[in-house]
């Protein structure tokens, strides 16, 4: 078996300077011209187990060829074979290694096994940063959808140690989010690299380093040059999350380098498109570029409508081609105005902690693009419950929740503790009562633990986690509300066990994270499972029985990882819309989507191949999807609106969801008569394994099934769709006929029409 992690570091400036390679006793030690200083004075490979290093790297010799074979020292190293071939470059040095192992087998510590530098210089500063690729999938992956839409993925991560008069650039292929946790720059003298399990195996990396005294190049110039493509290019508007107002010319720029030290000639075509499929612009430059040279082409889109623009660079030079891809956002701006606690949007994560990993963004960048779409509500974990809490996280908190309510944003607080077991359950109820004491201002909802029944019976989760909170809270938070678990799945079994054992009882709000991915929230064909309709009405039914209780949906999703059996970008908005009209029409007091940012809480960073990383309704840079826009326009039309029945449309796969708001009617209307064709049963899996879903771009229509429908109006009709474009529709005889698909409409001005007794019938 073979892995390869590349590992380069690349500058900006003229190969001027004649830097200092060697290889000796310590290892290999790296130096700039002129210094008496090395900026590396050692760097050995180290594997190591859970008993600690089973083979290091010593001394090194170097042949004429440039092989370097080392000297390995520990229990494993008879066992084990390390060399590395030496290329000299005009910055620094290019090493490509081999480590092989043969002994016995064991489980390497992957948070010890690596690349342990020696610098020569105290370092300053150190930064990270991933770099986005834009992939055209053909098949080679085999959950990709051949001829799909592109999709982003990490082509590197950029680290940067500092040493104040020089620096060394690293862009590494690898992506470790845990390089300088913490801010910790010490964390820099080590680079992770395991071995494969098995025996005997073996593991190749390259790793070049150059230092650097100006000029440090672009994120995208480092990549370029990682990858050995001769010209850079970067896309970019200088607006965080690329967003305009409605009416706005959208001005970018297209910037352009040459990272090789001679003149190049490229072409880039650049093709923008809206959510119809409209072309916007078609752009063709030539470009030539002297050696290290840099260029910008400015230019302007103009949008004819609302919603999202897609902008594609296609760039060409003799022997190859990059094709990269930004979007645009085209929705009202919003001030900020004070929190609405009674608003049913929320959000149930926000990745914002640089304090934590250098590479995710400031929470002061990501809460105004939240405040844009009317974000009303959002989870966190930031209540510190531990014994000793410090002035620091007093601070850290205060600031956070301040900044959070700056925007129209209130917290509700998840407890991240599991169920305590009988000789801790005291010391949990110190740290909670110390915590309330200091902290209860936070929030007046307190989420008791996150799907913890999968690791606990409703009687267990009761008996030794919620019926001590409730105690505790009662008496130090008293007007507090209690918020279950979010119930991972609401299966009827466990939350029988929990209401029998009188869980019910203790809580204000049952809270439920009613997953169904990748089918739809109006999906029902007798399973009770993974399913969001049979779910909610358990939920509801359980609220409803002792006393009213609220029902808080504290995950809902619908992710858009490029793979065969999940959902597309476009259907994934139009799910985002349905599953919130569902969930009010249920009564559902606050619905917090799962979540705002690609990535996970602690990588910030594409990963196509793994659908954790695929829930958001920005990307990784904060560039919006549909479903971003689709949410603003959501609460633009929802917010402060009530439910007042479903129209009776003749056919249980037809939706006409009418709300109240400010007297008026506005009604939510859609098909779900056309299956997107991943909407299918789990069972048998035999079935669900062969079905994919199709693929398309996202500005292509894909429900192709429209139902007409026949309906009383009041006057001239309004019809806005999920981008928030308005037609007007002219009744005739005193009625409109509309055509509804897949993709809800919020309709303004139809009459009063017959209605169904319930919106979902109970299932036994």
């Amino acid at each position: 078996m073979r892995i390869l992690c590349v590992l380069v570091a690349l500058v900006w400036i003229a190969p001027a300077m004649a830097h200092e390679v060697s290889v000796g006793e310590g290892g290999i030690t790296f130096a700039v011209e002129g210094s008496n200083v090395p900026l590396i004075k050692g760097m050995r490979y180290e594997a190591r187990d859970a008993d600690g290093p089973v083979f290091r790297t010593e001394s090194a010799t170097l042949s004429q060829e440039g092989q370097v074979t080392f000297d390995l020292s520990g229990a494993g190293a008879a066992d084990a074979k390390v060399g590395a071939r030496l290329t000299r470059l005009s910055r620094g040095f290019r090493l490509d290694w081999t480590i092989e192992y043969s002994g016995p087998e064991r489980s390497w510590d992957p948070w010890n096994s690596g690349f342990r530098y020696e610098f020569g210089r105290p370092i300053v500063d150190a930064a990270a940063r991933p770099v986005t690729r834009w992939v055209k999938p053909t098949g080679a992956h085999p959950w990709e959808v051949p001829g799909d839409t592109l999709y982003p993925d990490t082509e590197c991560q950029i680290r940067r140690v500092m040493f104040g008069d020089a620096e060394l650039v690293m862009v590494s292929s690898s992506y470790d989010p845990d390089w300088i946790y913490g801010r910790k720059i010490g964390r820099a003298r080590f680079g992770r690299f395991v071995l494969p399990k098995g025996s005997p195996v073996s593991a190749t990396c390259s790793l070049v380093f150059l230092g650097i005294k100006d000029d440090v190049p672009s994120s995208a110039e480092l990549a370029a040059e990682a990858a050995g493509r001769p010209v850079a290019m970067a896309l970019g508007t200088g607006r965080v999350g690329n967003l305009f107002r409605p009416g706005e010319q959208i001005g970018y720029l297209a910037r352009f380098s040459n990272v090789t030290d001679r003149p190049q000639k490229a072409r880039v075509d650049l093709v923008a498109r809206n959510y119809d499929g409209e072309l916007l612009l078609r752009d063709t430059r030539q470009l030539e570029l002297s050696a290290r040279a840099r260029t910008v082409v400015d230019n302007y889109i103009s949008p004819t409508r609302r919603g999202i623009v897609f902008l594609d660079a296609i760039l060409s030079w003799d022997g190859g081609q990059q094709t990269t891809r930004t979007t645009f956002g085209i929705l009202p701006e919003r001030p900020a105005d004070a929190p609405r606690p009674e608003s049913p949007f929320g959000m149930a994560a926000i990745v914002a902690n640089p304090d934590r990993y250098p590479d995710q963004f400031e929470m002061a960048k990501v809460l105004p693009l939240m405040q844009r779409i009317g974000v009303r509500w959002i989870r966190s974990g930031w209540f510190p419950l531990k014994d000793d809490i410090t002035a620091e996280d007093e601070r850290v908190t205060r600031e956070r929740s301040e900044l959070l309510r700056g925007h129209g944003i209130l917290p509700h607080v998840q407890l991240g503790a599991s169920v305590p077991e009988d000789d801790g359950l005291e010391a949990y109820k110190q740290r909670l009562a110390s915590s309330l004491e200091r902290f209860k201002w936070v929030s007046d909802y307190i989420e008791v633990g996150n799907e913890l029944n999968y690791s606990a019976t409703g009687t267990r989760y009761v008996e030794q986690m919620l019926r001590p909170t409730h105690e505790i809270m009662r008496r130090v938070h008293p007007g507090g509300k209690i918020m279950s678990m979010g119930l991972g799945g609401v299966t009827k079994e466990w939350l029988g066990e929990f209401v029998q054992a009188g869980g019910m009882d203790l809580v204000d709000v049952l809270s439920v994270h009613p997953g169904c991915h990748p089918r739809a929230p109006e999906f029902w064909e007798g399973w009770r499972g993974w399913v969001f309709r049979p779910q909610m009405l358990d939920a509801a039914k359980a609220a409803r029985e002792h006393g009213g209780k609220q029902v808080w949906i504290t995950e809902a999703y619908a992710p858009t990882a490029p793979q065969r059996s999940q959902l597309d970008l476009r259907s994934a908005a139009d799910y985002l819309v349905r599953n919130y009209v569902c969930a009010m029409a249920l009564g559902v007091q606050v619905d917090e989507w799962y979540q705002f940012q690609d990535g996970v809480w602690f990588a910030q960073r594409p990963r196509p191949d793994d659908l954790e990383y695929n829930f958001g309704i920005v990307y990784t840079d904060l560039t919006p999807k549909p479903a971003y826009i689709a949410y603003g326009v959501m609460t633009e039309q929802l917010e402060g609106a009530r439910y007042a029945g479903r129209l009776d449309l003749g056919a249980d796969d037809l939706y006409g969801v009418r709300f109240m708001k400010d007297g008026a009617r506005i009604d939510v209307l859609y098909s779900y008569r056309e299956k997107h064709e991943t909407d299918i049963a789990w069972w048998p899996p035999e079935k669900f394994k062969d079905d994919s879903r199709k693929p398309g771009e996202p500005w292509v229509e894909r429900w192709r099934e429209p139902v007409t429908v026949e309906l009383a109006a009041a006057g001239q009709v309004q019809v806005i769709d999920i981008m928030g474009n308005t037609r007007t529709v002219a009744p005739r005889d005193g009625k409109v006929s509309l055509a509804l698909n897949g993709s809800p409409v919020y309709v303004h001005g139809l009459g009063p029409a017959p209605q169904q007794d319930t919106f979902w019938e109970d299932i036994p």
